[in-house]
């Protein structure tokens, strides 16, 4: 498949897009390249580069370790203070 890269000036991807089939692979007027690739594996924007129009992805780099992780709901922080609160009590009872 063809992908449009876009890339810093030291080759590194900035950001990429699926390209039209048609496209010939190289430089375009429009700013990108397009590349050939087997599939989307290791295209991770500011975590890759191309060289000689082939995906490079930097070594060690984990995409799942970099996702944020997302704050707890408010309903989730009220359950757990409510979880907290009952296992006390509980404790407290059984020292009685």
């Amino acid at each position: 498949m063809k992908i449009k890269v876009w890339t810093d000036s030291n080759n590194r991807l900035l950001n990429w897009a699926y390209a039209d089939e048609n496209r010939p692979v190289g430089p375009s007027d429009e700013g990108f390249e397009v590349i050939e690739v087997d599939d989307a594996v290791g295209l991770y924007e500011n975590h890759a580069s191309i060289v000689d129009g082939q995906v490079v992805p930097d070594a060690g780099y984990d995409p799942d370790a970099d996702r944020p992780t997302p704050d707890p709901s408010p309903e989730q922080q009220m359950i757990a203070a409510l979880t907290l609160e009952v296992a006390q009590m509980k404790a407290a009872k059984s020292s009685d």
